[in-house]
């Protein structure tokens, strides 16, 4: 590669015409391709001097470079920022870096609001936000998520057709949805059947012991089991005191702690039938019952005295309307 190499005198001094050598001297090279060549010579350079002019710029153009910052900062920006060319270009370049990270934030914050009442308006048809887009790329429904925001909020009838071409089973799983969580409603039938035998295996001379009396009781919230145990007379000296237990409530002065509060046990666990084959207590227990009732039958074969049984209770007796009392 060729170069040339030209003597220039400083940019001040480039107006006056002044003797050759005087001044500093630059050394500048120009590349080929820049060069006149007519004459051999860079085009920059004066072709009577081979000085370098100095160039500049025209004022209308410096005055237009400064108003381009300007003008966008005159109705945006106050004070300094305003009117001072350097702040206002500043201000103009961070402004518009934030308006460029914000058009990006834009689009992302727009996406997550449609996702968010997308799964709002499929959760409400008991379908989570997941599976209800993976049912319509299933279904082939190329619906995006804008329109389908647009149509949970201003037509949401639509939006269920969507749902129903998506999901025809959208009500069942909508049903589960709502009842998950809630406590299961059971009838008083239902209840009857639960309770009645597990009362009848853990207290098996419920219907046969004299110094026993069971009611039942059909409330708003379920179905309350009373029964009480013992001596008849201590019952009829203590009832006319305590007007609760004539009720089948107990006092608050006979509980260690009247307000505290139990976590809830499901009835199937609550009243779950015990097994002998598993329960070795029970299995014992039930031993000793059977021992004893044998007893009582050879004592009453031999004419023996035994204790006296009740007659005429039976499974029944719990839906007698009149209440079982100790007088």
């Amino acid at each position: 590669m060729a170069t040339a190499t030209f003597l220039a005198g400083r940019r001040r001094s480039a107006k006056r015409e002044s003797a050759p050598g005087s001044g500093s001297a630059v050394v500048m090279q120009a590349k080929p391709y820049k060069w006149n060549k007519d004459k051999g010579i860079p085009f920059n350079y004066d072709t009577t001097s081979l000085r370098m002019t100095a160039p500049k710029r025209p004022k209308r153009a410096r005055e237009r470079r400064k108003a381009l910052w300007l003008v966008h900062s005159l109705d945006k920006f106050s004070n300094r920022r305003r009117n001072c060319h350097r702040l206002a270009k500043q201000a103009v370049m961070h402004a518009l870096k934030s308006r460029n990270r914000s058009r990006r934030l834009f689009k992302r914050e727009r996406r997550k609001l449609w996702i968010q009442r997308v799964g709002n308006n499929s959760k409400l048809h008991g379908i989570p936000y997941n599976q209800f887009i993976c049912k319509m790329k299933e279904a082939n429904i190329n619906i995006n998520r804008k329109i389908l925001s647009q149509l949970g909020v201003y037509d949401r009838a639509v939006f269920t057709n969507v749902v129903q071409l998506a999901e025809p089973n959208w009500k069942q799983l909508k049903e589960i949805e709502d009842n998950k969580g809630k406590k299961e409603m059971m009838t008083v039938e239902e209840l009857d059947n639960i309770a009645i035998p597990y009362i009848e295996a853990t207290i098996p001379e419920v219907y046969t012991d004299p110094t026993i009396r069971f009611n039942r009781q059909v409330k708003d919230w379920g179905v309350e089991y009373t029964i009480d145990v013992g001596d008849p007379e201590e019952w009829r000296d203590q009832l006319p005191k305590l007007p609760e237990l004539a009720n089948f409530q107990l006092p608050d002065h006979m509980l260690n702690n009247s307000r505290r509060q139990l976590e809830e046990v499901p009835v199937q666990q609550r009243f779950k039938l015990p097994d002998e084959d598993l329960d070795p207590k029970y299995k014992n227990f039930m031993d000793k019952v059977r021992a004893f009732q044998e007893d009582e039958a050879e004592k009453e074969a031999k004419g023996e005295a035994i204790r006296p049984k009740r007659e005429g209770i039976s499974r029944e007796s719990w839906f007698d309307d009149e209440p079982q009392t100790w007088f």
